[in-house]
């Protein structure tokens, strides 16, 4: 590597809130994640508007897997996953811009999808990589598929769990949510510096289970809130989300079929992709003739059916461990 990890950052709340949240769910349950066996490392990478926050596991005289996680969720969600693949090949996992650690953008500016597939780059030639291998989940792995294919050339090989592109969506329905959208997006503006609503922790961690229409187990909710969870200033015993609220409220532009085949058509490089079985997305027809247009174009691109809700990676990673080391072992990158 080019560019050693030395710029490391350690937040304070993170151990006390570990402490906290060992309260609510099993001691042992934390077991594996972080150990001298499973060393850990704390990021920051420095951005023009702040930082973007990731965590390391493994060696750092080895490139890594850049793992990116899904929409409001954060570095934490490979907190399962990594420690079954680390010592093969190190784990690079960022929050992005708005989650968990990272710094959040400037007030006034939105947040948009297209961003994150240049977050990508900007990490890239930070660490002056000539090429990237990456592992992703939903909005993760949209942004990831993204850049794979208009990258084509600069990718190692590319993980997606449970998505790779948009659904499809009744497009006169998102434009009549566009003034709501909007109007929300305001609002969220005017809202930067207050503190949100705070929950006891057993409350939020059903709150965040809920959120995710229970996609992500009680018992995994955990691994997020460590990195994204705060005190409140105004009651110890109560926490809140956070992620920055403009987040909830992006304006996700469906994209003409042509560009989006266009688009797929370009993904070369070694591909495997998770469609967890018990998940909504990437199910419609619009999704799967896409995956089978990838399929086509790309004689290296496999998929694979597993049990699970849409956070498979997550709730059963030892379902996606095996059949990762094996597609690393089939294209020699371990």
């Amino acid at each position: 590597m080019t560019k050693s990890f030395l710029t490391s950052i350690f937040s304070s709340q993170q151990p006390a809130l570990r402490c906290v949240l060992q309260r609510f769910v099993p001691k042992t349950q934390f077991k594996g994640i972080h150990t001298e066996s499973t060393p850990v490392k704390e990021i920051k990478i420095p951005v023009p508007w702040g930082h973007v926050a990731a965590k390391l596991w493994g060696g750092e005289n080895q490139q890594p897997m850049l793992a990116l996680h899904g929409w409001q969720d954060n570095a934490g969600t490979w907190d399962p996953l990594a420690p079954m693949i680390c010592d093969k090949i190190p784990i690079l996992a960022i929050d992005f811009p708005g989650h968990g650690l990272s710094s959040w953008l400037p007030a006034g500016v939105q947040y948009y999808p297209w961003d994150l597939p240049r977050l990508i780059l900007t990490i890239k030639e930070y660490f002056k990589w000539n090429k990237i291998s990456i592992l992703a989940h939903s909005m993760g792995s949209i942004a990831g598929m993204r850049f794979a294919c208009v990258f084509p050339d600069d990718v190692n090989f590319y993980i997606a769990v449970d998505n790779m592109i948009y659904d499809d969506y009744d497009l006169n329905q998102v434009v009549e949510h566009f003034p709501k959208i909007m109007r929300k997006m305001q609002l969220a503006q005017t809202r930067l510096q207050s503190e949100p609503p705070a929950y006891p922790m057993d409350e939020l961690i059903k709150i965040w289970h809920l959120g995710t229409t229970k996609s992500v187990a009680l018992d995994s909710v955990k691994y997020l809130a460590e990195r994204g969870v705060k005190p409140s200033s105004s009651d110890p015993n109560k926490f809140y989300f956070s992620r920055d609220g403009r987040l909830k409220n992006i304006i996700f532009h469906p994209e003409n079929k042509h560009l989006v085949e266009a688009l797929v058509r370009r993904l070369k490089c070694p591909t495997v992709y998770f469609k967890a079985i018990d998940s909504p997305y990437a199910s419609d027809q619009y999704s799967v003739e896409m995956r089978e247009v990838v399929e086509r174009n790309n004689p290296l691109f496999e998929s694979h059916f597993v049990p699970g809700t849409h956070h498979v990676h997550l709730n059963n990673p030892e379902s996606l461990a095996p059949v990762i080391l094996e597609f690393l072992r089939k294209h020699k990158f371990i």
